[in-house]
């Protein structure tokens, strides 16, 4: 529903039909806003609000700012309903982030996006009422999206989107149904007529192949880092020399964006550090034209600054839009951080979205921007891929292992698809222990053969045990490691301390004869079973965690475990 919503099909039809359904927006937004919250409350507490401000400070300084503006802004009734819609659209963000896999999350929207995109050939085709626009004395596609530009960033995105997944499943008909839909994306592109989604497109799927070719290749990552800044550099000179407006059939000032950059930054220069409020100069409504007009000498009504930066800058100050500015910065950082430490599909997507959402606020205004979802995954997209980039799972290490008997030569990752990187720290010491339990059971086995065995022995010497039968042990070790064949059993059964925070660091000797000691035995048993069961292997989804210091936390969601002697030779 928040994708339908978010990308405007929703909103598009609404409108088009009229009446109820139009009305029935805002209360659908108000829904979805208090749905996120409450989700977030019951699953993770106040978890998620310690973690915003302690991870996400910038954000939370930057929607301040703007709940504060109100206080000053020229409608402060227009500032304060969109702070709501902000304020609730980004709940949305983050509860995505936290409660949504980033691969699901893909998935649930590449199926999306496609109903979309193949309904909005239908719409052309048959209600092309609907699925046209007139724009600059000719007609261009809009399907069932809001504009051209929404359609053609969408597109954009859908291109990379399919080629990305493309690569995380194992189904031939899967990867092929991929590639159709970003063929189709594709051809919707030019038709759109967005110029400046096809170089958002152009340049992201450029710096996402630069990047999957880098950790195929397993470049280091300051040599990765200053190749990337290299690449990003010659792009911009390129677009800086090269006359781009002719390239893409655009005027020199694209399209009257020039005129409308001046009148924004004489606006910021009148009102540097508050802005005239947010939300109350653009995208106006029939009631709120009057504050444009009153502001600038726009003959026409211009519905946002084409220029994501510039429209920050205008309605909350120059100092909010340097924390803006410092919170793509931070994202962008993770994001490349991610990429270095363990390559994913979904973490190249991330970047490859990122990218384009940052190049289409060159000549369009999408940052904090309220019920869309450029802005939804701007946020939740990062969060999502920072919570599961080191979680592994028990259907993942159970997928590993299937593969693995299958073709051993070919480590298997933790995204269908991708090389496997080796076990994290906690995989160590669970694939410790489940050896160890496989050893203890394995002596658990022979415990029994060798009781039944004196109890025939003694039957046969009359009814008692044999002489020897009370110096009868057999010597069990938990490393995996049997005894030589020629070397005799000194009687006694040996359980050492597996873990030391399982408080087992000791050794005990137990009589098999004894029935005590037979007892004290399967407790040891039972207590060795109990951190390798399977659901112990799905990781804790709180909070209270460090997710970049890895600390030890009793949530059990993060274990950072130092590597002895023992863990290095087992992995």
């Amino acid at each position: 529903m928040t994708i339908l919503m978010g990308i405007g099909v929703l909103p598009t039809i609404a409108i088009f039909f009229g009446g109820l359904a139009e009305r029935l927006l805002t209360p659908l937004w108000l829904l979805l806003y208090v749905s996120a919250f409450l989700g977030l409350m019951f699953t993770h507490g106040i978890n998620w609000i310690s973690w915003l401000v302690r991870y996400r400070i910038l954000l939370v300084l930057l929607i301040l700012g703007t709940i504060m503006s109100v206080s000053w802004s020229v409608d402060a009734g227009v500032s304060a309903e969109r702070t709501v819609h902000l304020v609730g659209s980004t709940l949305l963000a983050i509860y995505i982030g936290f409660s949504v896999p980033l691969l699901t999350t893909l998935r649930v929207f590449a199926v999306v996006l496609a109903i979309a995109m193949l309904g909005s050939i239908g719409v052309i085709i048959g209600v092309p009422e609907l699925g046209i626009e007139a724009y600059e004395g000719g007609q261009v596609w809009r399907g069932l999206f809001s504009s051209k530009n929404d359609i053609g960033f969408w597109a954009a995105t859908g291109v990379l989107l399919y080629v990305t997944l493309s690569d995380s499943t194992q189904t031939p008909y899967r990867t092929i149904l991929c590639f159709l839909m970003a063929g189709v994306c594709l051809a919707i592109l030019p038709l759109s007529q967005s110029a400046t989604s096809m170089m958002a497109m152009l340049v992201a799927g450029a710096l996402s192949l630069y990047l999957f070719i880098a950790s195929r290749f397993q470049l280091g990552f300051f040599r990765m880092a200053f190749v990337a800044v290299l690449f990003v550099a010659v792009i911009a000179l390129a677009i800086a020399n090269i006359d781009t407006a002719e390239l893409i059939g655009r005027s020199g000032d694209l399209t009257g964006r020039s005129e409308v950059w001046r009148q924004v930054w004489r606006l910021i220069l009148e009102r540097p550090l508050t802005g005239v409020g947010y939300g109350s100069l653009w995208f106006p409504t029939e009631d709120t034209l009057w504050i444009q007009q009153s502001l600038t000498d726009f003959t026409w009504v211009v519905y946002h600054a084409h220029n994501g930066l510039l429209q920050i800058a205008s309605e909350v100050g120059i100092p909010l839009a340097l924390i803006a500015l410092l919170m793509v910065a931070q994202q962008l950082i993770e994001i490349f951080y991610c990429q270095y430490e363990r390559q994913q599909v979904g973490v190249l997507f991330v970047l490859a979205f990122v990218v384009a959402y940052l190049i289409s606020n060159y000549s369009e205004a999408r940052f904090l921007v309220t019920r869309e979802l450029f802005w939804i995954f701007f946020l939740a997209l990062p969060i999502s891929m920072l919570r599961q980039i080191n979680l592994v799972s028990a259907d993942t290490i159970d997928e590993r292992d299937a593969y693995a008997d299958v073709d051993a030569r070919t480590p298997y990752g933790s995204v269908p698809g991708k090389p496997w990187l080796g076990p994290l720290p906690h995989e160590l010491r669970q694939q410790r222990n489940a050896q160890a339990g496989a050893a203890v059971g394995a002596g658990a086995a022979m415990l029994s053969h060798l009781s039944a065995h004196d109890s025939s022995s003694g039957s046969v010497a009359g009814g008692g045990r044999g002489p020897d039968a009370s110096s009868r042990r057999v010597d069990v070790d938990l490393a995996g490691e049997s005894p030589a064949a020629d070397e005799p059993y000194n009687g006694t059964v040996s359980l050492p301390g597996v873990d030391a925070r399982q408080d087992m660091a000791h050794d005990e000797t137990h009589d098999l004869t004894d029935a005590d000691a037979l007892s004290a035995v399967q407790k040891d048993l039972n207590e060795l079973r109990a951190p390798i069961e399977h659901d112990s292997l799905h990781y804790d989804d709180s909070l209270d965690v460090d997710r970049y210091d890895m600390e030890f936390d009793l949530s059990g969601e993060w274990v950072d475990i130092d590597l002895d002697d023992e863990d290095e030779q087992a992995g």
